[in-house]
């Protein structure tokens, strides 16, 4: 999943070496989010017009987890620098 957003970020930002994807699990290790940080200016193509980029994000996620089995919602959130 990490590698998925990884690769569909990295399509869309200007400076593809400041993306950082980080899997956040709580402290059982059961699975709980995933943090993307990109650079300031790729921060606002990140989330795009009315915030319909990071919508289809969090459906690539969502898609990709009901093709694994993943009954789970996984949130996705954008972190700034």
């Amino acid at each position: 999943m990490k590698n998925l957003l990884e690769f569909a970020v990295r399509l869309l930002v200007n400076d593809k070496e400041a993306v950082e994807v980080r899997q956040i699990n709580d402290p059982m290790g059961t699975f709980e989010k995933y943090h993307i940080k990109v650079s300031g200016p790729d921060t606002r193509v990140i989330i795009g017009k009315e915030g319909k980029t990071i919508k289809a994000i969090r459906s690539l996620v969502s898609m990709a987890c009901i093709n694994k089995g993943i009954k789970k919602k996984i949130p996705v959130e954008i972190v700034e620098n």
